[in-house]
């Protein structure tokens, strides 16, 4: 089955008229995150690949309201992981080409796209928030294999590259928890 999905993928690169499915497309992000180069390449250069990533983003984004058992959160998560994923993407683009790298911001989410299943694991009730983290966690390193092979960078710098976007986030998170703070405390005051 992995063989014939790799020489479909194989068709696909070679100007072949057959596309790959759904589940083609989930074998490919399995993988990735198994951090099979051969694999990243075949996702990075196939344009058809960018429907199923933002498609994987969206359920990941599902699967964090189902967990809270919460229609409002399926919604919002679908909306909300859907728009990060593009500006955490757009930032690991702009820091990966300061640094040298040459992959286009699709040859980057493309890839990281069909590896988002990991963070289908938001699903499971009560431990989801547990194994999300490690999701989170394992996607760094998934990341750091999809900057250095889409961009044709060392491993250094692909490390440095996520580094620098894993501490630009962190400090994005711990600014909007203050504001968010200072505001309510506002509010209690005002009040």
């Amino acid at each position: 089955m992995i063989t014939e999905a790799s020489e479909k993928s194989a068709e696909v690169l070679a100007g072949g008229d057959e596309r790959m499915d759904f589940g083609e497309y989930l074998q490919k992000g399995i993988q990735i995150l198994q951090l099979d180069t051969d694999a990243i390449h075949a996702v990075y250069r196939d344009e058809e690949a960018l429907l199923p990533a933002i498609l994987f983003f969206a359920i990941g984004g599902v699967a964090s309201g189902v967990s809270q058992f919460s229609l409002r959160g399926m919604f919002f998560g679908l909306l909300l992981v859907t728009l990060v994923s593009f500006v955490i993407v757009g930032l690991l683009h702009v820091l990966a080409r300061m640094f040298g790298g040459t992959a286009s911001f699709l040859e980057l989410y493309r890839p990281l796209g069909t590896a988002a299943p990991v963070h289908w694991v938001l699903v499971v009730p009560f431990f989801g928030s547990f194994l999300g983290i490690l999701a989170v966690l394992y996607s760094l390193v998934v990341t750091v294999r999809v900057v250095e092979t889409t961009g044709g960078l060392p491993r250094s710098k692909a490390l440095i590259i996520v580094g620098l976007l894993s501490g630009l986030c962190l400090f994005l998170c711990l600014c909007f928890l203050a504001v968010m703070g200072a505001l309510l405390l506002l509010r209690a005051f005002v009040s």
